[in-house]
């Protein structure tokens, strides 16, 4: 995995979010319980913001690290999707970049998958994502 530290934006971001949807089959974004107010608020505010894909929610977890960060003590909710024309739709929607994905207004750290392996994943509060090389190379001959 390559380790980037440049944003993704606007038409790029599209050309990318287009060429992940047609390498990979799930995706997740994160929800941190430590910056939860009130959790049960914070839950419902993200049931609205997914309601037209929640058919394609495979699963939400409660994990303590995901593929950018460790927490030592806290939890956080990892939503996982299937990847298809609705999700796919819903990123480009709710975000032009890649690091806009930033809580309050949005979840965080997206993260993409082939079956259980991760081809990208943004940490876009602390403005960095890991992707695959090879789907790198590719965006870039775009």
């Amino acid at each position: 995995m390559l380790m980037m530290h440049e944003n993704v934006k606007g038409k790029k971001y599209k050309q990318l979010i287009d060429l992940l949807s047609r390498q990979c089959n799930r995706f997740a974004f994160v929800e941190n319980r430590q910056m939860m107010e009130i959790e049960e608020e914070r839950l419902a505010y993200i049931d609205d913001l997914i309601v037209d894909m929640k058919g394609h929610l495979i699963e939400r977890k409660i994990q303590r690290e995901w593929e950018t960060t460790r927490l030592a003590e806290d939890t956080a909710y990892v939503y996982y999707f299937h990847f298809n024309n609705a999700t796919r739709d819903f990123l480009e929607e709710y975000s032009d970049s890649l690091f806009g994905w930033i809580s309050p207004e949005l979840p965080e750290d997206l993260m993409f998958y082939q079956n259980d392996k991760c081809i990208l994943a943004a940490c876009s509060h602390e403005g960095f994502f890991m992707v695959d090389e090879t789907l790198w190379e590719r965006f870039l001959k775009r």
